[in-house]
């Protein structure tokens, strides 16, 4: 009795609980399935992480990319400085020299070839007080242009164009994993909405076989009072209704839980209100969709689906990497080629007698005439010439290339494994529209079976034919047999959710799903060529 009551209190309190909810209705939104996605592809933070993915890839380029920006660079300077003497004409004074200089260079790696060119222009004011020196103050300018270009290495694939090439790559696995994550994100919003749509059903089902349960008590109730039916038969009826209302109690929980699941996926996050407003999911499943070619759907997977498009570039990734530890095995040969202009100017001292001769007047020339110098054909020198360079024994290039290899090898391994991958779940996927079609027809038919047992049940109970046992086993099969039929529908709108989505992502979470790995950028400033010269014993190269 203490059971009972207990369980009558709980009732009370869940009744009133539910009219304190009824009297402030929250407020509602009207939901389509098509809504639900834009939503979410709006604002699920999620999507918004990948998307920061892509533009760190995007950035990546970028960075490869600053390899070919021009250099500049300049110095301006003045420098005093007195130097003791080390000749008997300097007497016992030292030798001071001051000099004002500024030079100014650009220098840019070309993208097509890879060489490398430079030019600069140098000029300075130099005072001095040597006795051998013939200007004070000289004024010198220099005008210089480089050009390296690779012949052998480096000609048609350097570290610079190996960076960019992979991260070009790079980002367009980037983009496809966005699309992925869409897919699988899309995916996700319908599952979750179908579920949502499902789970209140059984709330009405739910209902609806309460109410059946609770009339049954009250008829019972009647008979036990007229002395019809014994009072075990109230008892198994009233516990009937104590149970049923308990599954009402866990369906109505579990819907709730689904509609936060379906708000989390489409909400935004800075819109906190949106956990008070109710989603009412107003689209029905459509009927049954025509049965998929399999294999058709199999053959076109295998040239859309975006992981096995990230998989083909690592593929032509590990390529690159072979490529270039291939080309970096080669002799480094190297055409070096420059040509300078020099112009010199300024106060030159004229001096008469034997040396050093006595300064006996000047002869001025200005900076315009240094210039005119420097950019004519005074003093010019040139330089045109060939290094070669080649390590002897095995290189760090020998064991890279090696390791290249066999890095190329297990990336095709994985897009053949991931191919057979894509083919199993697509089949399996397919076989699963066709099941759960036919399951949903069958629980229909089950259904509707069911309610035809308890409408013959109930008119035979009416007329003192049958038991409340009977019409009691006749509600929980008809109430299994609807539960069956939600479930069977759901499935069949959850696999044609999976199976579209299966033709261009894997499932979220799978664990043969392709990572983009973003490569790091090395910092790879161009080289200033400045030409070859002919050494000059104990001077340094």
């Amino acid at each position: 009795m203490i059971k009972k009551t207990t369980l009558l209190a709980a009732a009370a309190v869940i009744a009133t609980a539910a009219t304190a909810r009824s009297q402030t209705p929250p407020a509602e939104l009207r939901l389509t399935v098509e809504d639900a996605v834009k939503r979410a592809v709006e604002h699920n933070p999620d999507l918004a992480i990948v998307r920061l993915d892509s533009d760190v890839e995007i950035a990546r380029v970028g960075q490869a990319r600053s390899a070919y920006t021009p250099m500049f660079a300049t110095v301006l300077g003045r420098s005093n400085g007195t130097a003791p003497p080390t000749n008997l004409l300097l007497g016992t004074n030292g030798v001071a020299t001051g000099d004002l200089f500024s030079s100014t260079g650009v220098r840019q790696r070309v993208p097509w070839g890879n060489g490398t060119w430079s030019a600069s222009w140098d000029a300075s004011r130099t005072t001095t007080n040597s006795p051998f020196s013939s200007f004070d103050p000289s004024l010198q300018s220099a005008f210089q242009v480089a050009f390296s270009q690779p012949l052998v290495r480096d000609r048609k694939m350097d570290q610079a164009r190996q960076q960019y090439v992979i991260a070009k790559r790079n980002q367009a696995s980037s983009e496809l994993q966005f699309r992925e994550s869409v897919v699988q994100t899309v995916a996700a919003v319908k599952q979750a909405y179908w579920t949502l749509k499902a789970l209140r059903a059984n709330v009405i089902v739910q209902e609806r076989s309460l109410e059946l349960a609770e009339q049954l008590a009250k008829e019972n109730s009647v008979r036990v009072r007229v002395g019809q039916s014994p009072p075990l038969d109230l008892v198994q009826v009233e516990t009937e209704v104590a149970a049923r209302r308990e599954n009402l109690i866990r369906a109505r929980a579990a819907a709730d839980d689904s509609e936060d699941r379906l708000r989390r996926l489409i909400m935004d996050p800075a819109d906190s209100s949106f956990w008070r407003i109710r989603l009412d999911t107003v689209d029905d499943p459509a009927g049954h969709l025509p049965l998929p070619d399999v294999e058709a759907v199999v053959a076109e997977a295998m040239n859309g689906r975006y992981d096995l498009s990230r998989a083909r570039n690592d593929v032509d990734n590990a390529a690159t990497n072979v490529e270039f530890y291939a080309n970096q095995r080669l002799p480094d040969v190297r055409l070096e080629t420059s040509y300078r202009g020099t112009g010199l100017g300024g106060s030159q001292l004229l001096r008469t007698g034997t040396f050093p001769g006595t300064v006996v007047g000047t002869a001025n020339s200005g900076f315009g005439g240094v210039l005119g110098q420097t950019f004519g054909t005074d003093y010019p020198a040139w330089s045109l010439g060939v290094t070669v360079s080649y390590p002897l024994g095995r290189s760090y290039e020998d064991v890279s290339k090696v390791k290249a290899e066999v890095e190329r090898r297990q990336a095709s391994a994985r897009v053949a494994s991931l191919q057979l991958d894509v083919a199993a779940s697509l089949r399996q996927a397919g076989r699963q529209v066709r099941s759960t079609a036919e399951r949903e027809d069958a629980a229909r038919a089950g259904a509707t079976l069911a309610q035809q047992r308890l409408d013959a049940e109930q008119r035979r109970y009416d007329v003192g034919l049958s038991t409340s046992f009977l019409v009691t086993q006749a509600q929980r099969d008809l109430l299994q047999a609807q539960v069956n039929f939600l479930q069977a529908t759901l499935d069949y709108q959850s696999s044609l959710v999976n199976f579209e989505a299966l033709q261009l992502a894997p499932a979220a979470g799978s664990s043969g799903a392709v990572a983009v790995s973003g490569s790091s950028v090395v910092a790879l400033p161009p080289q200033s060529p400045n030409g070859i010269f002919r050494l000059v014993a104990g001077s340094q190269p």
